[in-house]
């Protein structure tokens, strides 16, 4: 029988809601790179369309699936934030299950590592979020119309920022990711188990 802390996490690792949302941030954080470089592609596709100033149909035809696109990368962002906080919600109030022992050292790294990383999920999604709305836009898939008064310079600068924090989450997640195999090959211990409910055990 597996037994449960004060704070109501399993001993051997996260609760099932915790483990729900750190996978379905994971998910959709891939989600979002991959359609914010697709609608960067796009982007591209139709500036040499335009340049060669031939098919203003099938410039049209891209313009639109690319706003389509962007409005599903928006409306993806403001969820994750919701989930982010959710995630960080319950971790304050549920606990979390004791870290592994390995080093002093170590512990202040992951500790740093997810830090840095919640603090990166929350800058994401509100510098796209602030991006698009400085930008005179709003989240048509939720419903959000402008709350801003459009500001170009402004737009560009969270897009800057934007763009920036999600090559640093890329580098978190990899990093992360590293050390968690590393856990479970090298050390084989029960941290990657943590996160991971079928390889409780098997460290």
């Amino acid at each position: 029988m597996t037994n449960t802390t004060s704070a109501g996490t399993s001993a051997s690792g996260y609760d099932g809601v915790a483990v729900m949302l750190h996978w379905l941030i994971f998910l959709m954080i891939v989600g979002l790179f991959a359609s914010g470089q697709i609608a960067e592609g796009m982007g591209e596709q139709v500036k040499q369309l335009q340049s060669l100033g031939n098919d203003p149909e099938g410039v049209k035809a891209l313009i639109a699936q690319r706003i389509q696109l962007m409005g599903m990368h928006k409306a993806g962002g403001v969820i994750v934030f919701a989930l982010v906080v959710a995630r960080l919600f319950w971790r304050a109030t549920r606990g979390a299950p004791a870290p592994v022992e390995t080093s002093p050292m170590i512990d202040l790294a992951a500790k740093a590592a997810h830090v840095a990383l919640y603090a990166l999920l929350i800058v994401m999604p509100v510098s796209g979020f602030l991006m698009s709305m400085y930008a005179g836009r709003g989240v048509d898939l939720l419903g959000i119309p402008p709350l801003l008064t459009p500001v170009p310079e402004l737009a560009k600068q969270f897009s800057a920022v934007h763009g920036f924090t999600m090559n640093l989450i890329l580098l978190v997640v990899l990093l992360h990711a590293a050390a968690a195999l590393w856990h479970h090959y090298v050390r084989r211990d029960a941290t990657l188990g943590r996160m991971v409910p079928w390889l409780r055990g098997q460290a």
